[in-house]
């Protein structure tokens, strides 16, 4: 049997029309009544499909939603099934009261749309899982300020040097009764011992932006400490292997292109995190972190704090 297209378009007229159902049973002859049956069949209710989010309307039948994608101030924005376009439900063609006792979350997103006069993420049915841009830059951010601990290796520790020196100093000669006398050499030794303490533990507690901010300056910071602290980082390669899979896994979590604002850097915002995972895995293996390591490095810390992931 095929199915129309306009399936969807069907199933929101019997959601929002109250007379929808009754004009189309009107048209209907009607069917002889069956004998009521020995033992009548029990009346558990029916549930909805797995994945599926169901509503009632304000008349009082029940819809069956693939996705619920956003709530904002004037509806509901779903998709009926997987392969229809998104629509926008008003929420005058919802019962709000069997939404506050039925679906509490959702009739809060309601309110906070309404309130606030934006959009407001539900990801439900299809769109589970699913990040929208403000959620997707507070996981960035998430990652990036997560606290770590780093092993510093012995030559980092304190270190204890001790040296020996020793002098002859020649005695003045002495004259007696016109004899002259020469005293043995004074012969003097010192012990010294120097002892470098290097105030770092064994272990340091730091965040992936913290050292990233490190390796990326160019100024303010000696070459050699931005060495050392590459060198620190490579013999702990978790930091840079974590934070290196965190853009592709928030990336792989975006919607498609369609549902995402028509924002430059939202737009553009998955396929820029997966240069920055390639780009991040690849210092796991170099050796200096050259210029254009610091400008892709910058550039995810920029991505991270941009208002539009806010």
């Amino acid at each position: 049997m095929k199915i129309s297209r306009s399936l969807p378009l069907l199933i929101l007229a019997v959601l929002t029309n109250p007379a929808f159902a009754q004009d189309n049973a009107a048209a209907q002859p009607a069917a002889p009544a069956p004998a009521p049956a020995a033992n009548p069949p029990s009346t558990t209710p029916v549930t909805a499909p797995p994945g599926n989010v169901r509503l009632a309307g304000a008349n009082g039948r029940v819809v069956d939603f693939a996705g619920i994608w956003e709530a904002r101030p004037e509806g509901l924005v779903v998709v009926i099934t997987p392969d229809s376009p998104l629509a926008t439900v008003a929420w005058d063609r919802f019962d709000l009261a069997r939404l506050r006792d039925e679906q509490p979350a959702l009739d809060a997103a309601r309110q906070r749309a309404v309130f606030l006069r934006s959009a407001q993420p539900v990801n439900l049915g299809l769109f589970a899982g699913l990040l929208t841009p403000a959620q997707a830059g507070a996981e960035l951010r998430r990652v990036l300020d997560e606290t770590l601990t780093m092993k510093v290796p012995v030559r980092y520790r304190t270190t204890t040097t001790s040296s020996t020196s020793t002098t002859i100093d020649p005695a003045l000669p002495l004259v007696y009764n016109g004899l002259v006398l020469n005293p043995p050499p004074v012969v003097s030794q010192t012990n010294k011992i120097v002892s470098e303490t290097r105030f770092s533990p064994d272990e340091l507690t730091t965040s992936p932006r913290r050292v990233l901010e490190t390796l990326s300056r160019s100024e303010g910071i000696a070459a050699k400490d931005r060495r050392d602290l590459f060198a620190l980082v490579k013999t702990n390669p978790v930091l840079l292997e974590n934070t290196a899979a965190a853009p592709d896994r928030i990336a792989a979590s975006m919607p498609p292109k369609h549902l995402r604002p028509n924002d430059p850097t939202i737009v553009t915002v998955a396929s820029r995190l997966g240069e920055f995972s390639d780009g991040l895995r690849k210092l796991t293996t170099a050796l200096v972190v050259d210029h254009a390591d610091q400008v892709l490095i910058r550039d995810l810390l920029y991505l991270a704090d941009n208002p539009a992931l806010r």
